[in-house]
């Protein structure tokens, strides 16, 4: 990746910023549609979104679902009934809020600019007025059978949608995909899913019922000798530890995309998983543990899964796709003998290993839910009724903001208390949280920062939208030196600025763009990256807020049509923002003169 840093000292950052307003450089603010502010004119929301953390404050966003004894959502409540402690201590609410679905229709995204013009971005433009849902099929964790089941409920619980009701369909397999993006049309997901026919996962060295896949034929285990089979039954179990560890960073690193690409989305985001086995507990209360697999200690990057899903307000519901699943001792795909012995012994002990197998996932469903503010459902054959059930429970809710009062960031968890004056009332919440500093992205490895990008503005992963921001690309032209160039609006409210003892703040963010043919987009053919960093005085502050933070990318390019990822972040918090845009470029572009910024509103 070529990466050309620019460090501004204060003069240059000064004329920098006084040069962007002055529109010589970087596009114009665009209009924005009426449904979604742009960028450019970076209007603050409500309150401070999870995209928005201070390197010396942290807003900690609580949602909190309220039942009655039958279930029944608790609608009246007030900021004054709600006592929140963090290790016990009471802290100040700063935010209060009741969500609840509305009648009102889901706005459409905008249209592309009639002009022509190759301006693009990442901003949430649907706006549903109610908590989003993202149904994830997972193919990874889940056998082929058990997806049939999962198609057939999606397809099932589509027929009775309720109106207005968003949804975006993602599917893990060898990684994450986006199906459809969020949309209120049943039509639209109905296609989706049904051109949904599943796939083997070979990761999955288990069967649907939990007993490891025999390596050798039926039969022919019991005539070998012991010591062969004793090494056969190692080698099998080992290969069940490295797949299940395959599965385990694949299953993070889903969680992580999906994160990074719903934390824009203001509100609650309920993640509806489907799956037959949850490799992990995605919430750990310490990361100091190891794991039971082979010693292999997957609580740092779990506990970052975590905290990264509630910080993007994120509530997990795990959904059991085996459904009121029986003993599979008696399944004809597993290996028994005349005497009902398997591999792995004797019929009751393994009909008492399946039942271990069985209370385990569960256990590891419910601590999903009730660590995220969710809610697990297992031994339920409707699994269209739990898909209604877990989208009704996650639609009405309270959202409790507050400062912690404790502002040293050593990385401990911190346990979150939600109390009420009523009583009678059930209440779900995450249970905390990590307080890691919001600068700790900058203190790792500089290949593994570097990683995460690279990783960013791959075409195969989900657009980002936790840094916001806009983009004009310009092809090249007699203008731009045939050149193109990207100009970035990058949201100011989602930086990192930090002040320092002489009055100055100081960021330090990239962007970056790699082009891909259309012809082969699995091949990319050029990366372009800028650093941007220095200090910006108190009057180009005060104006990049009232604005936008520029970046800008160039690089020459031959003649054809191409796909752009474009990317920015915050190298601070490790933000990132990503979108992607087309370009044309003809054989006579040189002649061309495009304008350099979109058409002012």
């Amino acid at each position: 990746m070529s990466n050309k840093a620019v460090m501004l000292t204060l003069t240059a950052a000064v004329a920098f910023a006084m040069a962007c307003f002055a529109q010589q450089s970087a596009p114009a603010p665009v209009a924005p549609p009426k449904d979604a502010p742009a960028v450019a004119q970076a209007q603050q929301p409500a309150y401070e979104t999870s995209t928005v953390l201070k390197v010396k404050s942290r807003l900690v966003v609580v949602d909190v679902v309220a039942r009655d004894g039958k279930g029944v959502a608790i609608t009246d409540l007030k900021q004054e009934d709600f006592t929140v402690l963090e290790d016990g201590k009471e802290q100040k609410l700063r935010i209060f809020s009741f969500q609840h679905p509305d009648d009102s229709v889901a706005a459409a995204p905008p249209q592309a600019p009639a002009n022509g013009m190759n301006v693009v971005d990442n901003l949430p433009h649907f706006q549903a007025g109610r908590a989003l849902n993202v149904v994830l099929l997972d193919a990874l964790n889940t056998s082929r059978l058990n997806q049939v089941s999962m198609r057939q409920a999606m397809i099932k619980f589509l027929e009775t949608l309720p109106a207005n009701e968003p949804i975006a369909v993602y599917l893990l397999s060898d990684r994450i995909h986006l199906l459809q993006d969020f949309t209120t049309d049943p039509a639209v997901l109905k296609n989706v899913v049904r051109s949904f026919k599943g796939s083997n996962s070979p990761l999955l060295t288990v069967s649907a019922d939990g007993s490891p896949i025999a390596p050798v034929l039926p039969g022919v285990a019991q005539s070998l000798p012991p010591q062969m089979a004793a090494q056969i039954k190692e080698f099998q179990d080992q290969m069940t530890v490295d797949a299940t560890d395959q599965r385990v960073q694949a299953t993070l690193a889903a969680l992580n995309t999906l994160s990074r690409t719903l934390s824009g989305y203001p509100g609650r985001k309920n993640l509806i998983w489907l799956s037959e086995t949850f490799p992990f507990d995605v919430m750990l209360t310490s990361i100091s543990g190891r794991s039971s697999l082979n010693s292999r200690n997957y609580s740092p990057a779990i506990a970052r899964t975590g905290n990264m899903l509630s910080d993007s307000q994120v509530a997990i519901y795990p959904l059991d796709a085996r459904g009121l699943a029986g003993t599979g001792i008696f399944n004809v795909a597993n290996e028994v003998n005349q005497n009902g012995a398997t591999l792995r012994g004797s019929m009751g002990s393994q009909m008492d290993r399946e039942s271990d197998d069985r209370m385990a996932a569960h256990g590891t469903m419910n601590d999903l839910a009730d660590r995220t503010g969710g809610r697990a459902f297992y031994n339920r054959n409707d699994l269209d009724g739990a898909l209604r059930d877990s989208i009704t429970d996650g639609s009405t809710y309270y959202t409790l903001g507050y400062y912690p009062e404790n502002k040293d960031w050593n990385g401990g968890f911190r346990n979150i208390q939600v109390k009420l004056k009523r009583g009678g009332v059930k209440l779900r919440y995450r249970i905390g949280y990590f307080a890691v500093d919001t600068a700790a992205f900058a203190k790792l490895n500089p290949k593994q920062q570097d990683q995460e990008f690279d990783d960013a503005l791959s075409l195969n992963v989900p657009i980002s939208t936790a840094l916001p921001f806009q983009a004009l690309v310009m092809p090249p032209s007699a203008k731009t030196q045939n050149k193109m160039i990207v100009n970035y609006h990058v949201d100011p409210h989602a930086l990192s600025f930090e002040a320092s003892n002489d009055g100055l703040q100081a960021v330090n963010m990239e962007c970056a763009v790699r082009v891909f043919p259309k012809k082969n987009l699995d091949m990319p053919i050029a990366t372009e990256a800028q650093k941007m960093g220095g200090a910006l005085n108190a009057d180009a502050y005060a104006k990049i807020m009232k604005g936008f933070f520029p970046c800008r990318d160039q690089l020459a390019l031959q003649p054809g049509d191409y796909l752009l990822r474009l990317g920015v972040r915050d190298n601070v918090t490790g933000l990132i923002g990503t979108a992607n845009a087309s370009l044309t470029i003809p054989a006579d572009s040189s002649s061309a003169n495009p304008p350099t910024t979109p058409p002012k509103p």
